[in-house]
């Protein structure tokens, strides 16, 4: 019984570390309105989901900033005119 509770201790454990390394990983890059970036967008989904959307050009982040408003994402102008700005520069096509 001790031997398995020792094995869940260190499954556990390294599933939690994992997880940990993988949130790390999906970081948004550091730059002006990051953080209103990671507010807005995280609000719906997790930032992966941002961050795999990456490599769009500015017309195809000011259309995907369209799409999640029609789902109900609510900023003002000023913030999503920052929210582009950060996309287009940190996020570009690749």
């Amino acid at each position: 019984m001790r031997t398995v509770r020792l094995m869940i201790a260190v499954v556990g454990t390294a599933l939690v570390a994992l997880g940990v390394r993988a949130t790390a990983e999906l970081a948004l890059p550091n730059g002006p309105n990051r953080e209103l970036v990671s507010r807005t967008c995280g609000a719906c989904h997790d930032l992966g989901t941002v961050i795999g959307a990456g490599g769009r050009s500015r017309e195809g982040w000011d259309g995907t900033i369209d799409a999640m408003s029609s789902f109900g994402l609510n900023m003002t102008p000023g913030e999503r005119a920052l929210v582009l700005e950060y996309l287009v520069t940190y996020l570009p096509p690749k």
